[in-house]
């Protein structure tokens, strides 16, 4: 397998957000060991998706698609795994690296079994139920989708316009930072994947508490002190609705 990203012609990219993405994450290291929040959601995507991993059904055989790679693999076995990602530069060195655009993927229809995209990437694309009717089309009939997407629902947006909105663009923050992304909530985002094929088969959430204190705190360091709440709120049914982060494990009809 090529250790070189392949060059690919890649339109959304021309946008300036998508590019000013590209650039951003070519230049950082993107799941610092030193970020609590960061190491938090790192540790609950690697531990939902080896929860679920024996019901991927995944052979020696299986083609497996990292949407949104960056450089991280999440150890998703056994497989060839197609690592993709707008960030070309994070591909370098990753087996079977594709450089692309999540609503223009580059590959043929129905060929992957599994699509795994993590890490809020859906919320960084503009043209999201392009990205979701995307997905669709790749992976086959039978196959599964793994996917995580930071929700509107999210008690850091409680009393803003944004608050369970279906799409909203908001300014949040990634490592200190400042940046804008799109949030949607889960009504919504069923409703996309019903229309590509999709179904939820089960759901997965993380963070309640904290994000509530860091819309009134605004300090993220601060906010970090109260995600191990999250083992309690998670099973209670009116709160769990509002985490900031969701997965879904997702089969294609």
């Amino acid at each position: 397998m090529p250790n070189e990203p392949i060059p690919i012609s890649m339109p959304g990219v021309a946008d300036a957000y998508l590019r000013a993405v590209r650039d951003k994450y070519n230049a950082i290291e993107i799941w610092p060991e030193s970020d609590r929040w960061l190491a938090h959601v790192k540790g609950w995507i690697a531990g939902t998706i080896a929860e679920w991993q024996p019901r991927l059904g995944l052979t020696p055989s299986s083609r497996i698609l990292n949407a949104g790679s960056g450089d991280e693999s999440y150890s998703i076995a056994p497989g060839m795994v197609i690592n993709s990602d707008i960030a070309d530069r994070k591909l370098v060195g990753m087996p079977c690296g594709v450089a692309g655009d999540l609503a223009r993927l580059p590959l043929a229809t129905g060929s992957v079994d599994v699509c795994v995209c993590v890490g809020s990437v859906v919320n960084y694309v503009p043209e999201h139920p392009r990205a979701i009717d995307e997905i669709g089309r790749v992976v086959k009939p039978g196959g599964s989708l793994i996917l995580e997407f930071e929700n509107s629902a999210s008690l850091e947006y409680i009393g803003t316009p944004h608050f369970g909105r279906d799409v909203s663009l908001v300014s949040t923050f990634f490592i200190n930072e400042n940046e804008n992304i799109w949030v949607y909530n889960e009504r919504h985002m069923r409703r996309l994947l019903r229309e590509a094929g999709f179904e939820v088969e089960a759901v997965s959430r993380a963070h309640f508490v904290a994000p509530l204190v860091h819309g009134y705190a605004q300090n993220i360091h601060y906010a970090a002190r109260f995600l191990w709440l999250d083992r309690f709120i998670k099973y209670i049914p009116f709160l769990n609705r509002h985490s900031a982060n969701v997965i879904y494990l997702c089969r294609r009809r």
